[in-house]
């Protein structure tokens, strides 16, 4: 098919912006075909462009010949050009923002045409490595280009948000030095140091505390960095964060910062919520909902009922009691008639769940219109099972489960069934925005196998004031000034208050396995920079991907990034990681040179004597060269036949 040119044609209106106000004007319109139907006499035609949909007709009996030509040899996808005249439809779409006008066709050009597309964009049910493959056509449906510009919007919106705060944005580098800060780095040879990597960087948490040693006081950045560790559906290998620093603050500073932030946010996708949002102990929360970023849409809380069976007859429950707190007996109740309804199949499928998550089983406690129902009811004395309804707050129906077991454990367990739970008895409200601040986390934790503490936010961490006597003799028990934003059961963002003295980092890093020349060689530059007056200063971290995720109400963050890459961490498209030519991996050093050795005088000999006659000229002149110097030796070439070396079997080397 010949194709025709774009030429002067320019675009007067945008799709999706047609309405009865424009009826009678003659439009340009530029687009995609996204269908196309001939109803005889008449033929209708989808035209989408980014701004929406808006639909074209022709009339067989009236248009000109060439312009119906033309419409019939459109498929879907095609790139047009129409130029008509807007007119009042006849039969409305209520479902279309154009629903009440058409485009009466007066020309038409064929730009492109498509290909059969590997799938149709209208099919929700496409599997997402076709789709990953295809992504420049999946980005053509309707809720990926919302997602994109939502996320632009929100990019945006937080510009402003710090710009009218008087941050200054700073880009911090992309090609930076490995240091121990959680996961793996992703590495990059340097071709003109042998031998030496750059790290892409995890976060720029050291350029930014340096910034604030440098008098900037507030920064702002939305970067890319980089994780090589095993992803999920909420984490990519590459991801966006907004990053931001600022001086002389408290950890309330920076959340009074970012808590007007998430409130604008929210209200661009008809959330309301309102600051200051909760502040909730590291330790609370894993107590009360198995989890350090609980989803608070759900009321329900984890219950301790050790208490409850010191003396039961159920010995799992009373061993439990017995052990002097090493474990526990902790519970659930779900109330209302749906709990109370789950029947003997739904609770042993429940029970499958609990085995998965590292349950030994799930006792549980059932009072519905029969009321009683237990799986450890001949236990329960009358007076037991007052006190056990009275201990939960189980006033009417309901189901209490219960997990036995060590703190972590139960937390894991009774965590996860929470919300499975609450979903399927209706108790989660989905349409509700939670935010919170879960704060005072442990500034260290034990590593079984090094056998050391490690840092569990990053080894910058400040130790919270009042546990710094604790660094050398219970570190365990020490506390950091750290605050995670926690959102619908997601972390959104983390950060901390920075040690901003040389000393107190020193000490942590001692205290990790990292000892002085080590701290040096890794860290030297960090430790000068707060020799020579760094103020106390902290930030924090957002997740741009993950917040956006949850303001688009998807599941994962694909769905608003787009080019990602698989869980496999492939980008499915390019086909990327992939092989590189076996000439870079020589110029990285990352292949061992290989050498070719020959004898000089059977090299030449042997070319000489299959070779013609002005050939074995040169060679015998070359030798007669050799010869008195040294007739026999060796010659190192490499694969392109550059001499690396060359030198006498017993005699001086040759000059080359």
């Amino acid at each position: 098919m010949k194709l025709d040119r774009l030429g002067d044609f320019q675009r007067t209106h945008r799709n999706g912006d047609l309405r009865l106000d424009h009826a009678g004007q003659t439009v340009r319109l530029l687009g995609w075909c996204r269908r196309v139907r001939n109803l005889g006499s008449l033929v209708f035609l989808d035209l989408r462009d980014r701004w929406g949909l808006v639909q074209l007709v022709a009339n067989e009996e009236t248009a000109d010949p060439e312009l119906l030509a033309k419409l019939k040899a459109v498929r879907s996808e095609f790139v047009l050009a129409a130029e008509g005249v807007v007119a009042e439809r006849e039969s409305k779409n209520p479902n279309m923002a154009t629903g009440d006008v058409e485009i009466r066709l007066t020309g038409l050009r064929i730009l492109n045409t498509a290909a059969p597309l590997p799938f149709p964009l209208e099919d929700e049910g496409v599997g997402e490595d076709l789709r990953l493959t295809h992504r420049f056509l999946d980005l053509r449906r309707d809720q990926l280009q919302r997602n994109l510009q939502l996320r632009s919007e929100t990019t945006n919106l937080i510009r402003n948000h710090f710009r009218e705060l008087d941050f200054v944005e700073i880009e911090t580098p992309i090609l930076t030095k490995s240091t121990p800060e959680g996961a793996r780095d992703y590495l990059v040879p340097s071709r003109v140091h042998p031998g030496e990597f750059f790290a892409l960087p995890q976060s720029p948490q050291l350029f930014k505390q340096l910034l604030q040693v440098s008098g900037f006081e507030r920064y702002i950045q939305i970067c890319r960095c980089f994780r090589d560790e095993d992803l999920r559906a909420d984490r990519q290998p590459e991801f966006t964060q907004v990053d931001l620093e600022m001086s002389f603050v408290r950890q309330e500073d920076i959340q009074g910062v970012v808590e007007p932030l998430m409130v604008k946010l929210a209200r661009t996708v008809g959330r309301e919520v309102s600051a200051p949002f909760p502040r909730l102990p590291f330790r609370d929360a894993m107590e009360w909902y198995g989890s350090d970023k609980p989803d608070l849409r759900c009321d329900i809380r984890i219950q301790d009922a050790t208490p409850l069976f010191a003396a039961s007859g159920f010995n799992l429950f009373r061993s439990a009691a017995d052990s002097q707190g090493q474990r526990r007996v902790r519970a659930l109740f779900f109330p209302g008639e749906m709990a109370a309804a789950l029947s003997r199949k739904q609770l042993d499928e429940l029970q499958e769940v609990a085995k998965q998550l590292g349950a030994g089983g799930l006792p549980y406690a059932k009072w519905g219109k029969d009321g009683l129902s237990s799986s450890f009811k001949k236990f329960l004395e009358p007076a037991d099972e007052v006190a056990l309804r009275q201990h939960l707050g189980a006033a009417g129906e309901g189901l209490a489960i219960f997990a036995v077991g060590t703190d972590a454990q139960t937390s894991r367990i009774l965590g996860d069934l929470r919300l499975r739970l609450a979903r399927q008895f209706g108790q989660l409200d989905e349409a509700r925005f939670a935010f919170l601040w879960v704060v005072d986390f442990p500034l260290l934790e034990w590593n079984e196998e090094h056998q050391r503490f490690v840092a569990c936010h990053h080894p910058f961490t400040s130790p919270h004031p009042d546990d710094l006597d604790l660094l050398e003799t219970d570190p365990g028990a020490c506390r950091a000034v750290a605050y995670d934003l926690v959102l619908n059961g997601f972390e959104v963002g983390g950060g901390s208050i920075r040690i901003h003295d040389a000393e107190t980092q020193s000490r942590l890093f001692q205290i990790i396995g990292i000892g002085a020349a080590e701290a040096r060689s890794k860290f030297g530059f960090l430790l000068d920079a707060l020799s020579y007056g760094a103020p106390p200063h902290g930030g924090l971290a957002l997740g741009l991907d993950r917040l956006v995720m949850l303001l688009a109400g998807v599941d994962n963050i694909r769905e608003v990034i787009a080019f990602p890459k698989t869980a496999q961490a492939r980008c499915l498209m390019t086909n990327a990681p992939g092989p590189v030519d076996e000439r870079q991996l020589r110029e990285l050093h990352l292949l061992p040179e290989t050498r070719q050795t020959y004898r000089v005088g059977a090299v030449f000999f042997e070319s000489a004597e299959g070779g013609n006659a002005e050939l074995r000229g040169q060679a015998l002149q070359q030798i007669s060269q050799l010869t008195p110097r040294q007739a026999q030796g060796l010659v190192t070439l490499d694969p392109h036949g550059q001499i690396l070396d060359a030198q006498s079997i017993s005699g001086p080397t040759f000059d080359f």
